[in-house]
């Protein structure tokens, strides 16, 4: 069993250094010599991979300037083994089967195992300000007696962004007793000082240690000799400018956020000096069923005499089983740090750490025993055996395609500040977890140990950074602080198997803005690419078991100068940061919104692959702001602004409008095989942005780590498909603008059923994986909305009340753009306003229209007839009909209203056509323009008029054409109808007529051939012989239905043309297009034929429309 540490006490103080503090230098042995590594390293199979390098070790004893750099584990894993646990249980086991001296052995005063003393609580802080003005304290009170993790800022009234302004040196004191340990050896750890800190034993510095997001451990030893009681004070400074990060976007806390401890040890002992990791790294090698394990384990020996020494390393697996182990004898040379040691063994029947699927954890024990055979000490820690590589635009983890869920995240908290206790670290993992998150960027620094931990129990891949950001600085403490922060992160977490890689910095540049931070910042590109250069060339010597990553930004000037850094391997893969339709602007929130986001994206994604040569990218951060209490209906009406982003408005809908886009792109493109959403959560910042000051409102879960957004539900419905679930979104809009909305629900059910008031709306029609959407649904003054979903015969559903709807904006109106030739998008134009040109011989090339306001159900609908290309397939609200970039003209239109608004309105429109100037007006769904005569259109007027209402003009010869397919249908009641052309409706729908009759023929095509037609007749069935130009085809006076049709081409016009049709059936409405003789319509239904389209189209042209159910037989 472990044994009890008895309470001890001491006294500490820490200051906290700002702006002009003299900074310790400090010596590190970055290398070993061959000569020292010969002398040190003993190992059975002489295969050490670190090969003792990058060490930090001083041969002799360490000064009082020395910084130790100290073990890797937080205290609150420390004290949670003190708990009756199955862990212990576990370790229990473990230790049974070790061969360990007795208990009257172990308890000899001439051997002392390692002891370790939390002493968090009981800290005298005091802000050394005579002022309250700018201090916040979100964990813990201010100046007094404070127990850690402690949490604070401070931000000039004025807000500055220059750092120097908010910079502020505060500090802690806590006195100890330790006379039960005075005669030992003892170190001071810190797990998280923000951000620079100072530390005295009794008055004299003891050290200073730079950077606020790693663990560091000083050796006290020399300073607490023959003492009983000491003091500790940590001055600790916040913000500097001669060390990383600078000028960042999220709030630097100050403070000792996280655990302090008391280590003792005896003078021999499992190193603690190796830039705050255990002293043990552990590395496999997968082959089969089997893996090779390496395990390097550091030993420092602080007496004046080598020392024999044994050191036993032991394999267990998850159930406390020893399945592996070594024994190493070594002599221990005196007065020496960091000796390395390295041994190697095997585990048979591997069980592979394999990701959320199954997170496999083994521990190696570590312990040394004197030549007595007497413990000296021991260290354990778990790891996890896995393969893993991205090839071919995928990730794989042992050999398998693995599909990346990633999400970016910040360690600070609403009320917490960066002190966040352990336990709500695990409901962070936990809201992840539902989400169905398996990747985290833990972002833009080393986050504690305990959430690496929970990383590698919960299955999670990790991507871990240093805080480089921005800026470089000719400061040499810059620089150093820079590459001495990278080594504690790597070292810190080289166990850990759910850190897959390492990053090196994040959106580093060097702006021109940079001058305004001071000289030092005047950077030239050389120097800049050299630096980093070298960073990337120590982590790939740091690590060659992980990828080296960075993150950069979305600008190809930036990205061409980190390609020059990052080549011949230095960085394994760059991702770039990109926020295109939240920082960039969109000019609706619809299906052509969706396409502007999304074609820029594909350029820039396909550019930075080009300027780094690969095959893949990765996106490390994409996301849009949303503040919950801000609403707007995503239509075509909406727009956003380049500079919204920095407004007082982030929608919660359009965030999700956004990530939906960004995530439908990153499904279809296969290079992109990591991606990460900025950000899981809220996080505190120097901005006000969004209505929320100081708040980076991009998170998929508020600042409180509670509420979750619409967009956390959009990603669970993708990512977790094991917790079926329904969502509507936009609960939280419950006063809606319009009584016609688009109403969407997240699911990851099969099907979705909508209800409002009770009444069904029928199933949604699926948008993309995950969303469900119901178009222009009617709503009540007030209304209660419920979404039922079903999978596997199981129910799931989702309900919302007091949803009020008003139809709050002005009339309905129209809105549309054209594209002209050499002249491209034109603003647009409304209600009957001329858009185009008229006089300059320039051709439309395309168009796009809008409803804006509607206070009914439906839609617009467009199509565009296309010089050399035919007509084209139906466009509606705000899509593009027609051509860009071609050289092609418009020469004829479609409009046409659907559903309600159909019933409410008319709509009409003219054109001006070459030749011809403007013809007459159309209406709802007639031809607008020329048709085989290659005349352009050149402008257009279009207009909503009350239904039944009066033209805005002449409606005579609004279509001029010579050429194409013409039709004529005998429709009951009203007899023989008008000859109809190229996809116009003959025939009529919704008012029960059947077709009796239908006369097809062709006008003017410039090849041979004929077109032929057969109809299934009610009672007759098939007619026996096919018709040809213009005969009759049916019955007429005989009261006799046609049921469905054949048409086909002849000669040159079959080998030049497909025939598209398409039949109005009873019962069913449009069915889909069919071609060249093949049936349309229906057989043994008893089914009236109501309507019919005829198309030509360029042979292999595409279809007019849908393909689908063509024709239904009984």
């Amino acid at each position: 069993m472990k044994k009890k540490f008895a309470a001890i006490c001491i006294s500490l103080a820490i200051t906290l250094t700002g702006p002009g503090m003299s900074m310790v230098t400090m010596t590190y042995a970055d290398e070993i010599t061959k000569e020292n590594q010969q002398d040190q390293e003993i190992s059975n199979d002489q295969n050490n991979t670190k090969d003792g390098e990058n060490s930090n070790t001083n041969d002799g004893k360490e000064t009082e300037n020395d910084l130790i750099q100290g073990n890797d584990s937080d205290s609150s894993q420390e004290k949670a083994e003190e708990n009756i646990t199955e862990e212990e249980s576990k370790e229990d086991n473990m230790e049974a089967q070790q061969e360990e001296p007795s208990e009257e052995t172990d308890s000899e005063e001439a051997v002392t195992q390692r002891k370790v003393l939390n002493i968090n609580d009981g800290w005298n802080f005091s802000t050394n300000d005579t002022s309250t003005a700018g201090w916040n304290f979100p964990s813990g009170a201010g100046n007094g007696v404070v127990n850690l993790p402690h949490s604070w800022e401070y931000v000039h009234p004025r807000q500055s962004y220059i750092p120097q302004m908010n910079s502020k040196t505060v500090t802690y004191e806590k006195t100890v007793n330790i006379s039960e340990i005075k005669n030992k050896n003892l170190f001071i750890k810190f797990y998280g000082a923000a951000r620079n800190t100072e530390v005295f034993i009794d008055g004299e510095k003891v050290g200073t240690h730079v950077g606020g997001y790693s663990a560091f451990v000083f050796d006290i030893t020399n300073y607490v000799q023959g003492k009983d009681e000491i003091t500790i004070k940590a001055n600790v400074t916040n913000i500097d400018t001669v060390s990383i990060p600078i000028n960042v976007d999220y709030t630097q806390w100050g403070g000792i956020y996280r655990d302090v401890e008391l280590i003792s040890t005896d003078d021999q002992y499992i190193s603690l000096e190796d830039y705050g990791n255990k002293g043990i790294y552990i590395d496999s090698n997968v082959n089969g069923t089997t893996a090779d394990v390496n395990v390097k384990n550091e030993i420092s020996n602080k007496s004046n005499d080598d020392k024999e020494l044994k050191i036993v390393t032991d394999i267990y697996d998850a159930d406390g089983n020893k399945v592996t182990g070594t024994e190493q004898k070594v002599t221990a040379k005196a007065n020496k740090n960091v000796q390395p040691y390295s041994t190697k063994c095997q585990i048979d029947n591997v069980h592979l750490w394999n990701g959320t699927k199954d997170p496999y954890l083994y521990t190696a024990n570590v312990t040394v025993y004197n030549e007595n055979d007497e413990v000296l000490d021991t260290v354990s820690d778990n790891f996890g055996v896995r393969t893993y590589e991205i090839k071919n635009g995928k990730f794989y983890l042992n050999g398998q395609e693995y599909e990346i869920h990633g999400v970016g995240m910040h360690q600070d908290r609403e009320g917490y500040g960066n002190a966040v206790p352990d336990d709500l670290k695990v409901q962070d993992m936990n809201l992840m977890q539902e989400m169905g998150v398996n990747a985290i960027r833990t972002s833009h620094y080393p986050h504690s140990q305990s959430t690496y931990n929970l990383a590698d129990e919960r299955g999670m891949l990790v991507y871990c950074e240093i805080p480089y950001y921005l800026l470089l600085s000719n400061a040499e403490s810059y620089k150093t602080s820079i590459k001495e922060e990278l080594k504690e992160m790597i070292r810190q977490g080289y166990n850990h198997p759910s850190i897959m890689m390492w990053g090196i910095e994040n959106e580093v540049y060097q702006p021109a803005s940079a001058a305004a931070f001071g000289k030092d910042f005047q950077i030239n590109e050389n120097t800049l690419v050299s630096f980093n250069s070298s960073v990337a060339k120590l982590a790939q010597k740091e690590d060659t078991t992980r990828y080296i990553v960075q993150a950069q930004i979305d600008s190809s000037n930036a990205n061409k100068v980190c390609a020059k850094w990052s080549k011949n391997g230095n960085v394994d893969y760059t991702g770039v940061n990109l926020y295109v339709g939240f920082k960039s602007s969109v000019s609706s929130a619809d299906d052509e919104g969706r396409k502007e986001i999304t074609d820029t994206l594909n350029r820039k994604l396909n550019e930075y692959k080009q300027t780094y040569n690969a095959s893949s990218m990765m996106i490390t951060e994409y996301g849009a702001g949303a503040n919950i209490n801000q609403h707007a209906t995503m239509d075509e009406n909406f727009s956003w602004s380049s500079d919204d982003a920095s407004k007082d408005k982030h929608y919660e809908e359009y965030q999700a409008f956004v990530l939906e886009t960004y995530y439908s792109l990153i499904q279809k493109r296969k290079d992109i095989p990591v991606s990460f959403v900025w950000n899981m959560f809220d996080f505190s910042c120097y901005r006000n942005e969004g209505g929320i000051p100081r708040r980076n409102t991009k998170g998929l879960v508020c600042y409180d780590h509670t509420t979750k957004k619409d967009a956390f539900y959009f990603y669970k419905a993708n990512w977790n498909q094991q917790d079926k679930f329904v969502y509507l979104t936009s609960k939280r809009y419950t006063e809606r603008d319009t009584k016609y909305q688009q109403i969407k629900v997240y699911s990851n059910c099969e099907g979705v059923e909508l209800f409002v008031n009770g009444q069904s709306v029928g199933k949604g029609r699926k948008q993309q994986s995950g969303v469900f959407v119901w178009d222009d649904v009617k709503l009540d003054d007030m209304n209660t909305i419920k979404a039922v979903g079903t999978s596997d015969g199981q129910t799931y559903s989702d309900e919302v009340s007091g949803i009020k709807a008003e139809n709050k904006n002005s009339a309905t109106s129209i809105k549309y753009q054209t594209h002209i030739q050499s002249i491209g998008w034109q603003e647009a134009k409304k209600d009957g306003q001329t858009s185009g040109t008229i006089g300059k011989g320039l051709r439309m090339e395309a168009l796009k229209v809008k409803l804006q306001n509607k206070k009914y159900g439906g839609n617009i609908e467009y199509r565009t007839h296309i010089a050399q290309k035919g007509w084209q397939d139906w466009k509606k609200n705000g899509q593009t009909a027609g051509t860009t970039g071609e050289k092609l003209a418009m020469e004829a239109v479609r409009l046409k209203l659907t559903g309600e608004l159909a019933e409410h309105y008319d709509i009409y429109y003219r054109v001006h056509s070459q030749s011809y100037g403007w013809l007459g007006w159309a209406k709802n769904g007639e031809i607008a323009g020329t048709a085989g005569l290659a005349k352009r259109m050149e402008a257009i007027q279009i207009k909503l008029v009350e239904k039944g209402g009066k033209a805005p003009g002449t409606s005579e010869k609004h279509y001029v054409s010579n050429q194409g397919v013409f039709y004529q249908s005998h429709v009951q009641t009203y007899g023989w109808q008008t000859w109809k052309q190229n996809g116009e409706t003959s025939g009529t729908s919704g008012q029960a007529k059947r077709l009796e009759a239908i006369k097809i023929k062709l006008q003017k095509m410039k090849v041979s051939g004929n077109i032929e037609y057969q109809s299934h007749v009610q009672t007759y069935g098939w007619e026996k012989s096919w018709k040809k130009n213009g005969q009759l085809s049916g019955t007429s006076g005989k009261a006799k239905r046609l049921e469905a049709v054949k048409i086909r081409l002849t000669g040159e016009m079959k080998n030049k043309y497909d025939v598209y049709y398409r039949v109005h059936a009873q019962s069913y409405g449009w069915l889909g297009w069919a071609k060249n003789g093949e049936k349309a319509g229906t057989e043994g239904l008893a089914k009236r034929l109501e309507a019919v389209q005829i198309v030509l189209v360029e042979k292999g042209g595409a279809a007019p429309g849908s393909t689908e159910k063509t024709f239904i037989k009984k």
